[in-house]
């Protein structure tokens, strides 16, 4: 874990619940907090959660309100961090159990309690960052607009849950909003262009032909951001976007993967719009500073987890 160096544990928040342990960024952002000298709760749900010191552990999901109050009780924030379906029939279904339905009822909880600090996990998939052009880089004022499924659909109408239980009832929201995030484990397939099994690289072309710009970001700078909105204050009642230093083209990253593996490289077309992500405010706000380069990351990650 990188940590910014000027990020500190905030001195009136004890301990925090984390709403997604095992996810993508539950995992790693509990030890950056219990690291920071924070206690962490964190709600168990479909699969155990590994312990660690200065961790409680509860059993519970999103949608029974009672196991969500018994959970709030004596936290100081929550970090709601669920990027998974809940249970249900169809996809529309378990999509709405995860962003609305389960995020009302931690924000029914958080309303009734007094927490410091309501940390809402979204996404770019908000602005439609695939399935629409877009005029210069996405920054938080962008208009939201459907995106590719119905991930993106209920996580708009999360973050205006969000918003009007900050303005109606005084809970103390911050919305992040992550990009797609670097780990050790989605390096294996460096977000799908390693083909591993026919030993091709596969450069993917936006909707134009072009080889597709995306703007990605490292687990750590990630988790920065959220320990920054956990920090400051002044984070209460906005909504930031946390992306890596810079974006990057497939040419890029197939410029990397050439150098690892050799292996010949074919064009996989889609039905992509290239996208660019804008976290000035962040940054003049939380002062957030990212500093991993996901390319230079993913070069050395790769030739780390090759050779175990």
């Amino acid at each position: 874990m990188t940590t910014d160096p000027n990020i500190a544990k905030h001195p009136d928040i004890a301990k925090v619940l984390i709403v997604g342990p095992n996810g993508n960024i539950g995992r790693h952002l509990i030890p950056a907090l219990l690291e920071l000298g924070y206690e962490v709760r964190a709600l168990q749900y479909r699969s155990a959660v590994t312990p660690r010191p200065g961790m409680e552990i509860v059993t519970g999901n999103t949608l029974d309100p009672a196991a969500i109050q018994s959970a709030m009780s004596g936290v100081d924030a929550v970090c709601h961090l669920i990027r998974a379906t809940g249970p249900g029939d169809c996809a529309r279904e378990k999509w709405f159990n995860c962003c609305v339905r389960g995020a009302v009822n931690l924000l029914e909880a958080a309303k009734q309690s007094p927490v410091k600090r309501y940390i809402a996990g979204s996404a770019d998939n908000v602005f439609g960052h695939i399935t629409m052009r877009h005029e210069g880089p996405i920054n938080e004022n962008h208009p939201k607009r459907f995106a590719d499924d119905y991930y993106g659909l209920f996580k708009i109408i999360e973050e205006e849950l969000c918003r009007q239980y900050g303005l109606g009832w005084g809970v103390p929201i911050v919305i992040t909003r992550f990009p797609w995030t670097w780990t050790a484990a989605t390096a294996k397939s460096a977000a799908g262009s390693l083909d591993r099994e026919n030993q091709k690289i596969r450069q993917k072309m936006d909707i134009d032909g072009k080889p597709l710009v995306r703007h990605d970001a490292h687990i750590d700078d990630v988790t920065n951001g959220i320990l920054l909105s956990l920090q400051h204050d002044v984070a209460v009642g906005e909504n930031f976007n946390f992306a890596g230093p810079s974006p990057y083209s497939s040419t890029d990253l197939c410029r990397v993967l050439k150098a690892r593996f050799n292996w010949p490289i074919e064009e996989q077309p889609t039905d992509w719009h290239s996208w660019t992500l804008d976290d000035s405010k962040a940054q003049s706000i939380l002062g957030y500073r990212p500093q991993v380069d996901v390319l230079e990351w993913l070069a050395e990650e790769l030739a780390r987890s090759d050779q175990e």
